[in-house]
């Protein structure tokens, strides 16, 4: 049986693969990966960003759609640096290669998801946010299949955003379930859903929440009709990456 004790070293060996002090600062470091990958991204993909005037300045719960690896580093490249953004993930996500680890360690910026443990993954999330930082949650909860197609959402962003009172911001990608060379990449964001317009019970505003998100959200998800070339450069190997 789990003590106290053995809870406490858990969520400090989570808490110990993030940024520590203040939460929102982006050290020169990282500052100087993003505008890499930036170029990066551009070099290989034609991005394009829609809606930035509606992402604030001040720490947000950023839920978007998810179809593969490319969604976290479009967040995380083409919003802006400060608040740093947080990111939400399952604990195993984090060991599917040794390069992917090295990655997100150095990163210092993955919250990780034991589904044994939800309330111990919701206090370190309300912990980022308190400290100052941005967090990207990917609601639907799990890998999408379908360019332009959102699944149900979960409550757990909604119920997040109660509890912490920051505002939720929807975000749609598409482009990313199948990438090749020059591929198209989209990201779109809508204005922020603050928990202070819901009235009711912690339920009842959640239920609602999660309702205009997923109404906001599917707005921004309107599907890539760009079928590619018919010989995709690099496809194979740029949808596996990462």
């Amino acid at each position: 049986m789990e003590t106290q004790k053995d809870k406490a070293v858990a969520a400090e060996a989570i808490r110990g693969h993030l940024q520590k002090g203040a939460a929102a600062p982006a050290s020169l470091r990282i500052r100087a990966f993003k505008l890499a990958l930036r170029f990066v991204f551009k070099l290989f993909f034609r991005v394009r960003v829609q809606g930035l005037e509606n992402v604030p300045r001040t720490p947000v719960i950023i839920c978007a759609n998810h179809l593969g690896w490319a969604d976290v580093f479009l967040v995380l490249v083409f919003l802006p640096a400060e608040p740093r953004i947080y990111v939400l993930g399952e604990q195993q996500v984090k060991y599917i290669s040794g390069f992917r680890t090295r990655v997100i360690d150095w990163l210092q910026i993955m919250v990780m998801l034991d589904r044994s443990k939800p309330l111990e993954a919701l206090r370190i999330m309300r912990d980022v946010l308190q400290r100052g930082g941005s967090l990207l949650i990917f609601p639907e909860g799990k890998l999408g299949t379908e360019e332009g197609a959102l699944q149900e959402l979960q409550d757990g962003a909604a119920h997040l955003s109660v509890v912490s009172g920051v505002p939720l911001l929807p975000v749609g990608l598409t482009g990313t379930s199948e990438l090749w060379l020059r591929r198209k990449l989209t990201l779109r964001a809508s204005k922020p859903i603050n928990p202070d317009k819901f009235e009711g019970n912690t339920r009842t505003r959640m239920r609602a929440m999660t309702e205009r998100l997923d109404k906001e959200m599917r707005a921004l998800v309107p599907g890539d009709n760009d079928r590619g070339p018919r010989v995709k450069l690099l496809g194979r190997w740029l949808t596996k990456l990462f």
